[in-house]
């Protein structure tokens, strides 16, 4: 499994619970790229991750969203005393995935000093755009 902390270079929190145990760990997310302006995972859809009707589970793109902007938040911000925390996350599903891998690309939409919000698309293994999720980070002081 890769680690966000590997990719970032940077100063960052020693995780509570080991990665493989977390819910980061179930997702099993493997980190693409890691700035503080973009995070970028792919992850394969599997039988647990589906709804029982064999659709990717609405929760689990707004789960890697989330999930991605907090660490690409939390990465950027913790050096500096601060650490990150969702606050909001709103999703919008375009096409019905059954299988296959997705790749989920977040850009940082604004920074401000209290909340960073980020833009996070899912993509098909065709290229095709399959849900948009918006997430806001809150900034706080650790």
């Amino acid at each position: 499994m890769t680690t966000p902390w590997a990719l970032s270079g940077k100063d960052v929190p020693t995780p509570l619970i080991p990665l493989e145990r977390s819910f980061e760990g179930f997702l099993d997310l493997e980190w693409v790229d890691l700035t503080d302006e973009l995070a970028r995972v792919r992850f394969d859809v599997r039988e647990n991750l589906r709804q029982p009707l064999g659709l990717l589970h609405g929760g689990i793109y707004s789960a890697v969203a989330e999930t991605i902007a907090s660490v690409g938040t939390v990465v950027a911000v913790w050096k500096d005393g601060f650490t990150g925390a969702g606050m909001s996350n709103s999703a919008s599903f375009l096409r019905p995935v059954t299988s296959g891998t997705l790749e989920a690309i977040a850009r940082r939409r604004s920074r401000e000093t209290d909340r960073w919000v980020w833009s996070t698309d899912f993509v098909d293994a065709e290229g095709k755009l399959c849900a948009l999720v918006e997430v806001t980070i809150a900034v706080r002081p650790r």
